[in-house]
């Protein structure tokens, strides 16, 4: 009798965990095949235009990167810009240098940071500066590790804005391709995140952006105070300021190979951790709605994979269990490959499936670690 009874017993876990598995796998299907066709149908032809635009950059101690950087933004085919390089307390050559470009090249305005002032983060306050020194409207943003992908960098990113609800401007900024699976995993990562906040943007929810490739107008970005809610925040001087006032009638995005920016990537397991602790560590301080729909994707995701392995070993429905994990995994990887694609970037896409399961624990283990850490630390 304890027999029958335990096999009944288990006979209803499965049941449990298939339901789990089938709920699980629905939410994957709908949101890939949501992204898929808002990836497919996206076909925004925006008007050129001629409003000056404010290049702004913060940097500390990266006079190698300047050095590099500065000269491909001059060569930008958008006439009306400027740069605007907040020297950020740097103590290498980087005052000099800037100093001597300002002085011999009108497109180019130095803001020096001595000291931050206590009640507000060190970065916040460097693009705070740097927006209220720039003499345009439309402020668009990109880091001193960055490279335009073209010489339309700007042009291509600052088109949105010839229409006036335009306020924010989210593009994409992909890392360099290296050897090895933390350079795979970083790539993947960075689309896999590019894909979520394009989505949601385009279906009229913008929760975030990426401060490597992003614009705004300076007007709405004082007009709502800046980085007021956050300031002493350790990062978040992107997406927090989007998910704040970011909405569906005054965000646009831009899905252009042209219009991309690329930096290096982290290169070490170590560093790339603390990075993404950081990153994530702000997502606490999004809004609630937001919080809950990426909450229920990645418990998805976690459940999907979880429950499908005793599932499919119990052979319990196997057609149906077997149909839904490949009906997800088939729009997962068309979704991915056809967004990657579209930012003519389809090399490494092979190990697409390994590097998803990877993605899942380790951004487990990485929530957990922002969950028990009181301090998020910077590097």
């Amino acid at each position: 009798m304890r027999i029958f009874y335990f096999l009944d017993q288990m006979i209803q876990l499965i049941q449990i965990i298939w339901y789990i598995f089938l709920a699980s796998a629905a939410i994957l299907l709908i949101y890939n095949l949501v992204s898929l066709l808002s990836i497919l149908f996206y076909n925004k032809k925006f008007k050129n235009h001629s409003q000056g635009v404010s290049v702004v950059i913060c940097a500390i101690n990266e006079l190698e990167n300047l050095k590099e950087l500065i000269p491909q933004l001059l060569q930008q085919t958008y006439k009306n810009f400027e740069l605007i390089i907040v020297d950020d307390r740097s103590d290498d050559d980087t005052y000099y240098y800037l100093k001597t470009l300002a002085d011999e090249n009108e497109k180019i305005k130095h803001v020096r940071i001595d000291s931050t002032p206590d009640h507000i983060n060190e970065k916040k306050y460097a693009i705070f500066l740097g927006v209220k020194a720039s003499t345009n409207d439309i402020v668009l943003l990109t880091d001193s590790d960055c490279r335009p992908a073209s010489t339309q960098w700007i042009a291509k990113m600052t088109q949105p804005f010839s229409q006036k609800n335009t306020k924010i401007v989210l593009g994409f900024s992909p890392y360099e391709k290296t050897k090895g699976l933390l350079g795979n995993y970083i790539i993947f990562e960075t689309f896999l995140t590019a894909i979520s906040y394009f989505t949601f943007a385009m279906l009229g929810r913008p929760y975030m952006g990426v401060g490597r490739n992003m614009a705004y107008r300076k007007s709405f970005f004082l007009e709502n105070e800046g980085f007021k809610g956050f300031q002493k925040v350790l990062g978040g001087d992107d997406d927090l300021f989007v998910n704040k006032n970011a909405k569906k009638d005054n965000t646009a995005v831009v899905l252009d190979s042209e219009a991309k920016t690329v930096s290096k990537p982290k290169n070490s397991w170590d560093r790339y951790f603390v990075q993404k602790t950081r990153h994530l560590s702000v997502g606490k301080y999004y809004k609630k709605g937001d919080r809950f729909l990426l909450g229920v994707l990645f418990i998805s995701k976690l459940l999907f994979w979880l429950t499908f392995i005793p599932v499919i070993v119990a052979e319990f429905k196997p057609i149906w269990t077997l149909s839904g994990f490949i009906g997800v995994l088939v729009l997962f990887l068309t979704s991915y490959i056809v967004f990657r694609k579209k930012l003519k970037d389809s090399k490494g896409a092979w190990n697409i499936i390994l590097l998803d399961i990877i993605h899942i624990f380790y951004y487990l283990s990485v929530g957990l670690k922002v969950k028990f850490t009181k301090k998020v630390k910077w590097s």
